[in-house]
This record gives structure tokens, C-alpha cells and sequence, in this order.
């Protein structure tokens, strides 16, 4: 039985395929440079609990960004799917990538000093700097 925070999704051309459990409906936006060069704009984002199911694995890209985290794509289309923490199954979706995103809230900006001035969102948003908000992925990494 689904609960209430599964949810599946995949790339543009299907070659993959997930399925996930939120850890709520709430999207975040993320704002930094790596992000907006990846997506063309600001990467909206999901997070998950556990690791997620994946169909057609092998169409899987991977690219390693920073230290700590690793962005994962479709090789075949190009469609962005995840960023996760490198050598961990923590995984953050990107938002448009689920098949039915009406439950889900924009919650939450972070590295809004890296914000361009040409664009604002309109509903009211929990800002984080980006230092604030890695400490929570680098704070939380296993010794």
C-alpha cells in the first residue's frame, strides 16, 4: 500500500524510471551557481527518506560536483534527476521530475546571496544562506 509521501517520477524520454518516499511535500529551491548552471535556473528540489527504487539504473549519469555532493541525470536525454551526498544514499529529487507534484508547497530558498536579481518567487519562504544550509549535509556526514 502507498502511503501518503511516495511518489514516483522519471526523465523525459522514460529510460528512467523511480520511486521514493518524501519526507514531506515541502519543495526548496536551491539558488547557487552549480545549480542554476545545471538546470538554466534555480534547481526545486524534494527530499527523500531512504534510498530510492530505480528502473533502468543503467541509464544513470552521475557527475561529482563538490566534495559533497554528486548530481545524477539521465545520459540518454539529458533530464536532471537528483542530487545526492557523495558516498551516502541521501537523496533530494528535482521537483519537476515526479509525475504529480499537486501536493507539493514551496517551503524553502538557500543559498539566496547567490540569487540573481532577475528573478523573486512570491510566496513567503524560509531564506537560508548556503554556508547554513550545508551544515546540515556536512554537519550530518559520519565521521
Amino acid at each position: 500500500m502507498a502511503g501518503e509521501h511516495d511518489v514516483s517520477g522519471g526523465c523525459l524520454c522514460g529510460a528512467v524510471r523511480f520511486t521514493a518516499a518524501l519526507t514531506s511535500h515541502d519543495v526548496a529551491v536551491c539558488h547557487c551557481g552549480m545549480c542554476r548552471r545545471w538546470t538554466g535556473g534555480p534547481l526545486m528540489y524534494v527530499e527523500v527518506a531512504g534510498v530510492p527504487a530505480f528502473e533502468g539504473r543503467e541509464a544513470i549519469g552521475v557527475y561529482r560536483s563538490s566534495d559533497v555532493g554528486e548530481r545524477g541525470f539521465c545520459a540518454r536525454c539529458g533530464s536532471i534527476l537528483f542530487w545526492k551526498v557523495a558516498g551516502e544514499d541521501r537523496y533530494t529529487f528535482a521537483a519537476g521530475a515526479l509525475d504529480d507534484p499537486s501536493k507539493l508547497v514551496l517551503t524553502k530558498e538557500i543559498f539566496v546571496e547567490d540569487k540573481p536579481g532577475f528573478y523573486d518567487f512570491a510566496n513567503a519562504t524560509e531564506k537560508q544562506a548556503g554556508a547554513e544550509a550545508m551544515a546540515g549535509y556536512i554537519g550530518d556526514k559520519p565521521n
